[in-house]
């Protein structure tokens, strides 16, 4: 008898303190949640055209190279305090280059970005790869850019962007179609969050 009274109020107890674990553990989740939610920046470039072009009409190998293409771009990034974030970032194109070739290009890139309002600014280091008739190589350089918040979507941070960005290359293991370093000048609408 003695044993039911006292698992009676083991039980009691027990119903008493996971409730409140729980809410505890809940309001935790809640806050690193809204931190994260806060400090997170997420831009996606729908709608990419972009150009890439010789940097010289001296270039040995492909004087006068330029590429017409369109693609998307996607970046991640995290707010470290005071409107300065590190980000990552991606983007294909693929078009042509005057003639039946498909001009392809892949690029990553890992950069600061400092925000200003409704503008942010990025710039840093890039890689990637480029594919033209053959030809492969490595894209090694960087990049700047720029996006603007054009219109909000709704009372949150979501928002239509325009986003310009330009970088400069090494175009390094081409060897005959592709251009010994190049230039790349693109214009973007997205969303951002």
């Amino acid at each position: 008898m003695k044993l039911s009274a006292v698992s009676c109020r083991l039980s009691a107890i027990a119903l008493l303190l996971v409730p409140a674990s729980a809410g505890a553990v809940t309001s935790s989740a809640g806050a690193q949640a809204t931190w994260l939610r806060d400090r997170l920046d997420v831009e996606w470039v729908v709608a990419t055209g972009g150009w890439r072009s010789a940097i010289t009409q001296l270039d040995t190998r492909a004087p006068g190279f330029d590429a017409l293409a369109g693609g998307g771009e996607f970046v991640l990034g995290l707010d470290v305090g005071a409107g300065l974030a590190v980000v990552g970032d991606g983007r294909v194109l693929a078009g042509e280059s005057g003639g039946p070739h498909t001009f392809f290009e892949g690029i990553g890139a890992l950069a600061l970005q400092l925000r200003l309002g409704r503008v942010r600014l990025r710039a840093g280091p890039a890689a990637g790869q480029e594919k033209y008739r053959g030809d492969v190589a490595a894209l090694v350089g960087g990049f700047a850019a720029i996006s603007i918040d054009l219109f909000p979507l709704g009372p949150g941070r979501l928002s239509t962007t325009l986003s310009v960005r330009l970088d400069v290359d090494d175009d390094v293991g081409a060897t005959m179609y592709l251009s010994d370093s190049s230039v790349a000048l693109a214009l973007g609408l997205g969303v951002r969050y």
